[in-house]
């Protein structure tokens, strides 16, 4: 199975393993951004990638049902 990391400059790192998906994004990140990643560095971000891409969709905070009865009020005083 093929593994995907997205940079946010555009770039795509494709590889059929794990290895070979470290030593892509770690190439990209020092030639298109100057930035040395150990190699444990771009595991992690090809294992949080990939727990991102199966994530189910989240909702965001505004969109969320909210019980009134939770509010707080910012001083800390509850909300009446």
């Amino acid at each position: 199975m093929q593994k995907v990391l997205q940079c946010d400059c555009g770039f795509e790192a494709r590889a059929e393993h794990e290895d070979g998906l470290v030593a892509e994004v770690r190439r990209h990140a020092w030639e298109a951004h100057g930035m040395e990643l150990s190699p444990d560095q771009a595991l992690l971000l090809a294992f949080r990638a990939e727990l991102d891409a199966t994530a189910p969709s989240r909702t965001t905070v505004g969109e969320a049902v909210r019980d009134s009865s939770q509010d707080v009020m910012t001083n800390g005083e509850e909300k009446e």
